[in-house]
């Protein structure tokens, strides 16, 4: 008996966990897009600092997303779940390529 209700209960979380995720993981794809794009244009077209731009993400983005920054890049990523790259070009300012 403690093994059915125990299995139900097994198979009920993994239920919920994949119902969760295909929410979460099309607004991680957006958020991360946002970041990277925005800090990108932030820092390398208005020639900011990294904390000056970080100031004008959302407070729930500054938790969730970590940015990676490059010579000419930015990279976010959202729990490591989702991810985006925002690229740095002197013709066409920033742009998102993944």
């Amino acid at each position: 008996m403690r093994k059915r209700i125990a299995l139900a209960v097994a198979a009920f979380l993994a239920i919920a966990a994949v119902l969760a995720l295909r929410r979460i993981v099309p607004l991680g794809r957006i958020g991360s897009g946002y970041a990277a794009k925005q800090t990108c244009s932030c820092l390398f077209v208005s020639g900011r600092t990294l904390e000056s731009c970080r100031g004008d993400l959302d407070p729930l983005a500054l938790k969730l997303v970590s940015l990676r920054v490059g010579t000419d890049e930015v990279r976010a990523s959202v729990a490591g779940i989702t991810h985006a790259r925002a690229q740095y070009d002197a013709a066409r300012g920033c742009t998102l390529v993944e």
